[in-house]
């Protein structure tokens, strides 16, 4: 497991400490715990993330899909409504994380790797809400999350080679850039896109900007509970990707 590093996330005009960030974590857990049926979860964060990711590989891509078609139904017309109603327009979902001790340069790379050979764990591991990260036959990543302010788990589809368009313009101060489109439907349109961003600075800081682009109509209240979502998974990301060299 990754030693925890110093990281501050700036969720809109406040900052939140990594303790804040596995606080929140620490809850969230707590809830699919429940939801999993998995009895009294352990007081240390670490513990409830490793038997979640044990859990979720125990019961497979099927089963999960199985217990969750309902909600993935019901967040995909949402999604889907959502965009009609937004003509194109996007709400951004932006989070900044800075620290010191790691590297953020390194976490597409990690996360690239991990999903091209199909090791699920360090991606379940990120967030209590994923439930399915993996790499379809057709080469296109299928990602099931129960995003931050949504009761029901969502089914996206990513596809390394979408063209679309994205409002969100790179920051050449961010050398890796991290672009991809979302799709409710593998026939479907692009109903949001993201666009991450990574620099590693001198002295051993780094900073990375993460930004979703969700469709315009989507409440606030989604996009402010998505924030603790991203700082959480990203945090964690940079943790893993930073031990593993």
């Amino acid at each position: 497991m990754a030693g925890v590093l110093d990281i501050t996330a700036v969720l809109g005009d406040r900052e939140v400490s990594r303790a804040e960030v596995l606080e929140w974590e620490g809850r969230r857990a707590a809830v699919v715990y429940k939801k999993l049926g998995m009895g009294t979860p352990p007081a240390d964060v670490a513990a409830r993330r490793e038997a979640l990711v044990a859990k979720k590989l125990e019961l497979g891509h099927a089963e999960i899909e199985r217990r969750l078609a309902w909600q993935m139904a019901l967040a995909g017309r949402s999604s889907r409504l959502m965009s009609a109603l937004s003509r194109g327009g996007r709400r951004l979902c932006i989070v900044e994380l800075r620290g010191s001790g790691g590297t953020a340069e390194a976490v597409p790379a990690f996360y690239k790797a991990a999903m091209d050979a199909g090791e699920e764990a360090p991606l379940l591991a990120a967030a209590p809400d994923h439930w399915v990260l993996r790499k379809r036959e057709d080469g296109i990543q299928q990602v099931i999350e129960t995003t931050g302010g949504a009761p029901p788990a969502s089914c996206i589809y990513l596809d390394e080679n979408e063209v679309g368009q994205i409002l969100t313009p790179a920051d050449p101060s961010f050398p890796v850039q991290w672009v991809s489109f979302g799709r409710t439907r593998l026939d479907g349109p692009p109903a949001g896109a993201l666009r991450h961003q990574f620099r590693d600075e001198p002295g051993g800081r780094f900073t990375a900007r993460l930004t979703i682009e969700f469709p315009r109509v989507t409440p606030g209240r989604f996009v402010a509970g998505h924030r603790r979502h991203l700082a959480c998974e990203f945090s964690n990301w940079i943790e893993a990707a930073s031990a593993a060299g």
